[in-house]
């Protein structure tokens, strides 16, 4: 069994998924991160399960699995327990979070310009730690045939330039980890790993996806103690896929599967695999929007080793806020080593540059709230 290490004392909320029901789920809170059925099902309860975007339970006769542990409801980033604490930990004073530093940067990869949608930061540290050895895989997400998001544990570089771009809709990239005691005979071979806490993980995703990995690496339950990296990118609010697909083809006349990319600059564009690119007003997709979205506060991702985004960025480029020794050693070897160019501030902004890129942030938070 993967078991919870108890260094962190649970409170005796009494609190189990059928509180997580009635309080997240049914109230339309749930952001589908997937941290609930990842950790269940990863101790082998055989209690809840994924029904597309909402976690469950399997039958009626699965409720008398449930232990009654409370880490399913604990862990859940739409849940206040754990906050105060995790906001102690991660030194988050107002709505930005910590910021060790504050830049933007755009790949250096030639190859990864040709598939990356802003700067291509995310594909490099990846390509980079990957290369390196510094990790064995990495939660991405990818999209199918149909353009829809799914979550993927990947293990080389290949598949990196694969998982290129921004999702509008949600993928569950915690549910990637209830794999990882049951890896492929394949993947344990070529990487060498036998044991569990062998593993090394990156971990990509939004920023309740992130705080929801940051409360199971608080309480120190595995498999979470396999995630050494963690990313956020910038999450302004997602789309429900069906209901964005059926936008988009009411406005474009596209089909999922005729969907080359899509991208945000004030508007909603998408573009087709001929190449054909769309412009659509955003407040014609509000309808669309995840309900658990209106009442986030986060936009950039607080905890995180660092948080990428192309809000306020200049043109061609991704701003990068570093968090965390990790975050700022991380991206100074990609620096180091030419694999990221930082953009250069012009002298007469030198001195407001950061402080108008923070205020920027705020002011977004401000919209999203």
């Amino acid at each position: 069994m993967i078991e919870l290490k108890q260094e962190k004392k649970l409170e005796e909320t009494g609190k189990t998924f059928k509180n997580l029901e009635e309080e997240v789920i049914k109230l339309g809170k749930c952001c589908s991160c997937g941290a609930c059925v990842a950790y269940c099902e990863s101790q082998k309860f055989n209690v809840i399960e994924m029904n597309g975007y909402t976690p469950i339970f399997k039958s009626e006769s699965n409720i008398e699995n449930c232990t009654k542990c409370q880490l399913c409801y604990f862990i859940c980033p739409q849940t206040s327990e754990l906050m105060s604490k995790l906001n102690e930990k991660w030194l988050i004073r107002d709505e930005i979070g910590n910021i060790i530093d504050l830049i933007a940067a755009k790949t250096n990869n030639e190859n990864t310009k040709k598939y990356c949608q802003d700067g291509g930061i995310v594909s490099t540290i990846l390509s980079y730690l990957f290369e390196k050895g510094k990790i064995d895989g990495a939660i991405v997400s990818l999209y199918d045939e149909n353009f829809k998001p799914f979550p993927k544990l990947i293990f080389n570089q290949t598949e990196v330039l694969n998982s290129a771009g921004t999702r509008y809709s949600i993928s569950s990239n915690l549910l990637p980890l209830k794999e990882t005691n049951n890896l492929p005979a394949d993947v344990i071979k070529e990487k060498k790993i036998y044991d569990i806490d062998k593993l090394n993980v990156a971990f990509i995703g939004t920023p309740c996806q992130c705080r929801a990995i940051s409360k199971m690496k608080f309480l120190n339950i595995k498999p979470a103690h396999i995630v050494k990296y963690v990313i956020s990118l910038f999450c302004f609010e997602n789309f429900d896929y069906d209901k964005l697909m059926k936008k988009l083809n009411l406005e474009t006349k596209l089909k999922p599967e005729d969907i080359k990319k899509t991208l945000i600059k004030k508007n909603f564009f998408v573009i087709s695999k001929g190449d054909k690119k769309f412009e659509i007003d955003i407040k014609k997709l509000n309808d669309a929007v995840r309900s658990h979205c209106h009442e986030c506060k986060e936009f950039t991702g607080m905890f995180s080793d660092i948080s990428v985004g192309a809000s306020g960025a200049p043109e061609g480029h991704s701003m990068i806020i570093i968090r965390t020794d990790i975050g700022a050693k991380l991206i100074k070897s990609l620096i180091s080593q030419n694999l990221i160019e930082p953009f250069t501030v012009p002298i007469e902004e030198s001195n407001t540059w950061k402080s108008k890129k923070i205020n920027w942030f705020k002011k977004m938070i401000s919209f999203k709230q």
